[in-house]
């Protein structure tokens, strides 16, 4: 079909046309269902891509008719700069997990004690191996897409999420119980296929770039991408699991998965109401025979309490719900040689032995490379180059070696000595800290070390430095333009070189020197974590900059003014010490300075973060879950509020935790807003 011969069918009349945009998106829609959720098509590809051309032609023309929710705007939006981070109404609580029959049973028991004479029913579903995502509906549109993050607040990835077509945009004219449902939210997993996966990553070798290491790790890596239409050429998947809203009361949830597939969303492979422990135990034993059948991974299965109701009164200990566990398969292994034993260089030194296997299929994936951990590890297991060994996934994820198969021993299997001198070309001498289990290589030029080092430190949550990926950061180590971190904001005096290297030009280079420039004015707390301080993350990184506020503070704090910091340990505190006082760290962090990196908290930092709770008085009351009483306390002083021991008509908020005292029962008689913990961790975390 020909665009003139298109253009020439479409209706006269502007009213025509918008009656036909109208068909085309509902048609669209149900196509997609079919397709990506049902897994029924009901046209050809190459039909469907004519209505797709068709409606996108008459939207052209009328520019005023697109929607946010037509199918043409799943892929729209221009790249973000970062996530903006949103509380959960609801947190997402995190499951506990058993892996035994004993472990099940006694979960059954716990529930039963709690509901003493009802009768409890369970729905078991299969355990998708993906990333958690909330998605909120307001007017039967999809209103936003948030991560889980730390279970309180995620990052908001809607752009991204409207990509994933088995995701509706808006959901049609829906009737439950005569109730008319249109606000609401639902969550569930992102997860892609073994065959998905394995093809992105056999495209990734052949243009020579860094492999994912499974499936969620590609999902969750994708699902971070700051630029839609990347996310756009991953054929990501969505399951849900969860359903609530104001509009409607569901009394089970069995019932509230039928709600969810009636609203057009994708269910699980299997999900069975049981109404013993027999019927769990079944479900059990027939996925963990079936599960390699699947063409996604699962790593176990979910048992929840079926009634709602039931749920509110067994209530959650921690982040997890007393109504629900993730029970868990055991890992799976395969048996394999070991053909040598190789050492990679970390950013901060630390030597990891690697073993080289004889490549091995193992839980959807060919393992050929496994971590060994450390010099302990291989001893303690005495693990020797030829042996056979046995590698297993944990929780399906990470390949490693767990033991040797002694009966299989040659009489050649050489033992495993640690080296000296470090890998790298300096062949530098390698030494091993008191009270540690690793080996360091503490050469300030180590080339293995200087490529982890600045790869960190130009990472996304680090200085976000466009263009400098771990390719680009080899090959500019190799070429000599970088030697360490600082020497990133002197790449400039090499533009003309760099231009003229291959796959590079004039625009690239460019847009690398720009994204360097505005990398200068990165918040104070990133360019911490960025700077690869040991043991100091992303978190502690921001509670060190809040603290001191200014660079020089930090240098000049002694280890018992960092080790006093809320959150901040001996090991922390004795590494952010000596990292101030070691010449060449200081020579790099004085380049960064004089580079125009910023090393202070913003006006607007100072404000908006060290004031969130000025005016605002608490009382606590009761057992928190997630921190003691004083560390509470601590939290609401350094966010500028004030906790007193007295309830009174001035006091702003009450924070309850469990086994409350009358403390509880005042607030409530003199009207004094009431938290409970949920509540509380939203408000501090804001």
């Amino acid at each position: 079909m020909t665009d003139d011969k298109v253009i020439e069918f479409f209706p006269n009349t502007q009213k025509e046309d918008e009656k036909r945009i109208i068909e085309l998106k509902e048609l669209i829609k149900r196509h997609d269902k079919a397709y990506y959720i049902e897994a029924q098509p009901t046209i050809t590809d190459r039909e469907y891509d004519e209505l797709f051309k068709e409606l996108q032609k008459l939207e052209i023309k009328y520019p005023q008719l697109i929607t946010e929710d037509s199918p043409t705007q799943r892929v729209g939006g221009d790249s973000l700069k970062e996530f903006e981070r949103i509380a959960h109404v609801k947190a997402m609580l995190s499951l506990s997990n058993t892996y035994s029959e004993v472990e099940v049973r006694d979960f059954d028991r716990r529930v039963s004690e709690a509901l003493p004479g009802e009768d409890v029913k369970y729905v078991a579903e299969l355990k998708y191996d993906g990333v958690a995502l909330s998605l909120k509906y307001k007017h039967g549109k999809l209103d936003s897409a948030v991560t889980r993050g730390d279970g309180f607040a995620g990052d908001n990835i809607t752009e991204n999420v409207k990509t994933i077509k088995s995701i509706p945009l808006s959901i049609g004219d829906l009737k439950i119980e005569g109730k008319e449902i249109k606000n609401f939210e639902v969550r569930g997993e992102v997860y892609l296929t073994e065959q998905d996966f394995l093809r992105i990553n056999e495209l990734r070798e052949e243009a020579g770039e860094k492999i994912y290491a499974n499936p969620r790790n590609l999902t969750a890596g994708t699902l971070k991408l700051l630029d839609p239409k990347q996310v756009a050429q991953r054929p990501l998947k969505f399951v849900c699991y969860y359903f609530d809203s104001s509009e409607i009361n569901p009394v089970s949830h069995h019932e509230n998965i039928k709600i969810i597939k009636q609203l057009g969303f994708p269910i699980g492979e299997s999900i069975e109401l049981c109404n013993n422990l027999d019927d769990v135990f079944s479900f059990i034993d027939l996925w963990e025979k079936q599960r390699n059948t699947l063409p996604f991974q699962i790593d176990g299965i979910v048992l929840k309490v079926d009634s709602i109701k039931q749920q509110e009164i067994l209530g959650t200990v921690a982040r997890s719900p007393r109504w629900a566990i993730a029970y868990k398969y055991e890992a799976e292994n395969a048996q394999t040689l070991l053909n040598g034993i190789t050492l990679q260089v970390g950013r901060t030194g630390i030597i990891t032995p690697v073993a080289e296997l004889e490549p091995v299929f193992l839980a959807g994936s060919t393992i050929s490379r496994a971590t060994l951990h450390n010099a302990d590890y291989i001893s303690e297991r005495d693990i020797r180059i030829g042996d056979t060994v046995v590698i297993e996934k944990g929780g399906e994820v990470i390949p490693k070696v767990t033991k040797v198969v002694l009966e299989k021993r040659l009489p050649n299997a050489i033992e495993f000595k640690f080296p000296e001198l470090c890998p790298c070309d300096l062949k530098s001498p390698i030494s091993r800290l008191e009270g540690e289990v690793s080996y360091l290589c503490t050469h300030p030029e180590c080339p293995w070390q200087i490529r982890r080092r600045i790869e960190h430190f130009a990472s996304r949550n680090g200085m976000n430095i466009e263009g400098l990926g771990e390719k680009v950061v080899e090959q500019f180590v190799e070429l000599g333009y970088l030697k360490n971190v600082a020497d990133i904001y002197s790449l400039h005096q090499h533009r003309e070189e760099i231009k003229e290297l291959d796959r590079w030009g004039e625009k690239s280079t460019d847009n690398l020197l720009e994204a360097i420039e505005k990398s200068k004015d990165t918040s104070f707390h990133r360019v911490l974590f960025s700077l690869g301080i040991r043991f100091i993350g992303e978190g502690s990184a921001k509670i060190l900059a809040k603290q001191f506020k200014v660079l020089d503070k930090l240098k000049s704090a002694t280890i018992e003014e960092l080790n006093s910091v809320y959150e901040i340990g001996d090991k922390m505190a004795e590494s952010v010490f000596q990292f101030f006082r070691n010449d060449k760290e200081l020579e790099i962090v004085e380049r960064l300075r004089d580079a125009g990196v910023n090393f202070q908290l913003k006006e607007e930092e100072l404000v908006a973060k060290d004031m969130t709770l000025s005016g605002k008085t608490f009382v606590l009351t009761g057992e928190l879950s997630s921190m003691s009483r004083g560390e509470a306390k601590s939290k609401i002083e350094s966010l500028g509020g004030k906790v007193t021991g007295t309830v009174s008509k001035n006091t702003s908020y009450v924070v309850v935790g469990d086994s409350p005292g009358s403390k509880y029962d005042k607030a409530l008689k003199l009207g004094v807003q009431i938290l409970n913990e949920e509540q509380f961790l939203e408000t501090i975390n804001k």
